[in-house]
């Protein structure tokens, strides 16, 4: 099976049985078609430049985020270049898509499109990360407080980076089945990751440490994680009462139950903080917003180019005071099934024209 069509299962089970009503603070999906070809232009001119099609994956591993980003940038050029008439470059989207998909392929073998998890550690890795973590015993308590770290952490991230962007800095790997100390467990790892981008907002909104990983030990649970690591749920049993063990790691150092709770308090007000702040902005303000935030995704590739990551006066002209497109990716539309993914999001356009 080609790989778009293995892509198409994994992501429509992120829009089953939705439409395209909720997108804050705009609508990107019918945004990015007037300006993404721009954009895929610039990151097949930096893969060529660097020589990443002949090189190893180890050898570009750290320039491309992570997995669940990596799965929604796939996703919106697609559709973008479905939709806006990007024909003359066939090529750049083929050199961007297909080097995406091989890094999916090569970082998550057992499921790199996230059909029904997201593995991106291999078994020496997982054993390694059970066998060295400073682990302690969980409490009702500290299953509610590891929820609203995640809660806080995870409303931040929506403020740096809105709905769709919000892949860049939250990630969920596994779930992994694992034995600790005689005893088996379900390992869920929550990564929340470039939480200072001081490129896109003034220090006052941004977050004091810049990595989260919370890594916990489950029994008695069943996890999904399909499309992307932020949209995991568990589909049987409480994720409460199910943990037994957990982690915290904040930039590299284990917390305790007194640093987790006040950067519980500091993560949730600097998510108040940044979203009064974006209602206060008009759509021209949040279009270029959206750009960089965009463009940010894939600065460290940019960077070992280098090429400027921002965003093109072509492609901000692109977008200035032009209205947001409607007359594709219909609203109000419930999406119930694969091939109307694919026909929507224009999976098979895509694959005939650009992959075949």
């Amino acid at each position: 099976m080609h790989w778009i069509k293995r892509f198409s299962k994994g992501y429509y089970s992120l829009f089953g049985g939705n439409s395209f009503e909720a997108f804050q603070p705009l609508d990107f999906y019918h945004f990015n078609p007037l300006w993404y070809d721009l954009w895929i232009s610039g990151v097949a001119k930096a893969i060529k430049k660097l020589g990443l099609e002949d090189k190893k994956f180890s050898e570009f591993e750290d320039l491309i985020p992570v997995p669940s980003n990596t799965r929604t940038i796939l996703a919106k050029l697609i559709t973008a270049y479905v939709h806006c008439n990007s024909s003359k470059k066939a090529g750049d989207f083929k050199t961007v898509s297909n080097l995406l998909a091989r890094t999916l392929i090569e970082k998550c073998p057992d499921d790199p499109f996230s059909e029904n998890s997201n593995p991106c550690h291999d078994a020496k890795e997982i054993k390694k990360i059970v066998g060295s973590a400073a682990w302690k015993d969980s409490s009702i308590d500290d299953a509610k407080n590891i929820g609203r770290l995640i809660t806080s952490a995870g409303s931040l991230v929506h403020g740096l980076y809105n709905d769709v962007v919000t892949d860049f800095a939250w990630e969920v790997y596994g779930p992994y089945k694992v034995r600790y100390k005689n005893s088996d467990y379900t390992l869920l790892i929550r990564h929340f990751t470039n939480l200072k981008p001081s490129e896109l907002w003034p220090a006052r909104y941004m977050s004091s440490v810049d990595d989260i990983k919370i890594y916990s030990l489950y029994q008695n649970i069943h996890w999904e994680i399909k499309a992307v690591g932020c949209h995991t749920i568990s589909s049987k049993g409480s994720p409460v009462e199910s943990l037994k063990k957990h982690s915290i790691v904040v930039d590299g150092r284990q917390i305790g139950n007194k640093k987790r709770d006040k950067l519980i308090e500091e993560l949730s007000h600097k998510a108040r903080d940044i979203y009064r702040q974006i209602k206060k902005m008009n759509i021209e303000q949040i279009k270029y917003k959206v750009l960089l935030q965009e463009c940010y995704q894939l600065k460290k590739l940019f960077d070992a180019a280098q090429m400027s990551w921002k965003p093109t006066n072509e492609i901000i002209k692109r977008v200035k005071n032009k209205p947001i497109p409607t007359n594709f990716l219909p609203h109000g539309v419930v999406i119930k099934n694969v091939k109307d993914y694919e026909k929507i999001f224009g999976i098979d356009t895509f694959y005939k024209e650009v992959l075949k």
